[in-house]
């Protein structure tokens, strides 16, 4: 570590954790590299600012590794794997594929939210956020409906971090899903994700078994961590702000700009972490070679120099270049999927339930995660 540089306790409280905005605005003036203190990665070299975040996640000179015996998850891999890989995957997981399902998607929210009760506190993300993505996913993956329940019980398990019971065994469980559910796509090709990635071939190369496997756990995680929170939050963030819950009941034409501006508000995913595997000078700091860098996404999408009035939710916003699905060579690939759904989930709750209201307090989850427990709400008057 530098000289100079002082360590900074990052605050966990759960005050910080429902609002970590102004510690962040102070580690942002403290400068554009800040050594901090975090309870998932130890001592990090944080980045609040938006133009070195940007900068910094597409260096290459900074890896996604984080296994100590050199394995990657096929996501997370470095070039030349990750070229190839990222090449395959977008051969299958096609803007047409996902503009496809919008139809279907529509139907299943207007399913999902003919059975809530208007008349009594429901939490919307057990009733709506959290099984909508899984069905999603599960539909992308060809996996069958009756599957779905399983599915999330064992990816909140993965989800929940070491402190969750039986973590590796249920990871072992779902790796072994994946597995068969590949051998009966191999014999019987549909036309859904995983028969399409099996498929893919670009300059005679195709994925091979522990990469599909690999991607088909990271794309039912991420893709229902990513998406969950995004709805949640985003609902969240209009019953906080009356006026622009009011504005998107007026302007329903808005939707597309409001999850844009959901996404910056309160991103999906805090942080990404990266580790230098060299030296690196940045400014007048150089990250030593292993060291981890946290590049703070909540950070770079409320930054002042790039984001007029960052603290305030404008849901007409036009420019609005955030970082919540990453940058660079580790962009999301999911982003087009996680974008239709909470278009057609906030967009069909907010002109079905105009009376809709928060019901009790919240709590945020307190990992890397950006999230809720459960967010109450009544839907009828």
């Amino acid at each position: 570590m530098s000289g100079g540089i002082p360590r900074v306790p990052l605050a966990e409280s759960p005050v910080a954790v429902a609002d970590p905005y102004p510690g962040l605005d102070r580690l942002r003036e403290a400068g554009p590299l800040v050594r901090v203190e975090t309870t998932f990665m130890g001592e990090v070299w944080l980045v609040t600012r938006y133009e070195l975040a940007r900068e910094l996640l597409a260096d290459l000179r900074f890896s996604r590794r984080r296994d100590d015996d050199g394995e990657v998850a096929a996501v997370d891999s470095d070039p030349p794997d990750h070229t190839r890989i990222r090449k395959l995957v977008r051969k299958a997981f096609t803007h047409r594929r996902i503009e496809g399902m919008r139809g279907w998607v529509q139907e299943l929210v207007d399913g999902m939210l003919d059975t809530l009760p208007t008349d009594r506190p429901i939490d919307l993300l057990d009733r709506f956020a959290y099984p909508l993505p899984i069905a999603v996913i599960c539909e992308m993956l060809g996996a069958p409906a009756a599957d779905r329940a399983d599915v999330r019980a064992r990816t909140e398990k993965i989800l929940a971090g070491e402190v969750a019971e039986n973590r590796e065994e249920v990871y072992e469980r779902t790796k072994q899903y994946i597995v068969e559910l590949i051998a009966i796509k191999r014999k019987a090709p549909g036309d859904d994700l995983l028969s399409a990635l099996i498929a893919a071939r670009e300059d005679g190369e195709s994925l091979s078994e522990p990469e599909l496997v690999e991607l088909g756990i990271a794309l039912i995680a991420a893709g229902y961590a990513t998406t969950t929170n995004l709805i949640g939050n985003g609902v969240h963030a209009l019953l906080t702000n009356p006026g622009q819950h009011a504005l998107l009941r007026e302007r329903p034409e808005l939707i597309d700009s409001a999850v844009e501006e959901f996404l910056r508000f309160e991103s999906s995913f805090s942080a990404a972490g990266q580790i230098a595997r060299e030296d690196v000078k940045v400014g007048g700091t150089v990250i030593r070679k292993g060291e981890i860098l946290l590049v703070s996404f909540c950070g770079a999408n409320r930054d002042p120099a790039r984001f007029p009035d960052p603290h305030r939710l404008d849901i007409t916003r036009t420019v609005n270049p955030h970082l919540a699905f990453s940058h660079g060579i580790h962009h999301c690939l999911g982003a087009p999927l996680a974008r239709m759904e909470a278009q057609v989930a906030i967009g069909t709750l907010v002109r079905r339930f105009p009376a809709l209201r928060q019901a009790g307090p919240v709590q945020w989850r307190e990992n890397i995660m950006r999230g809720l427990h459960e967010l109450p709400v009544l839907l009828g008057e």
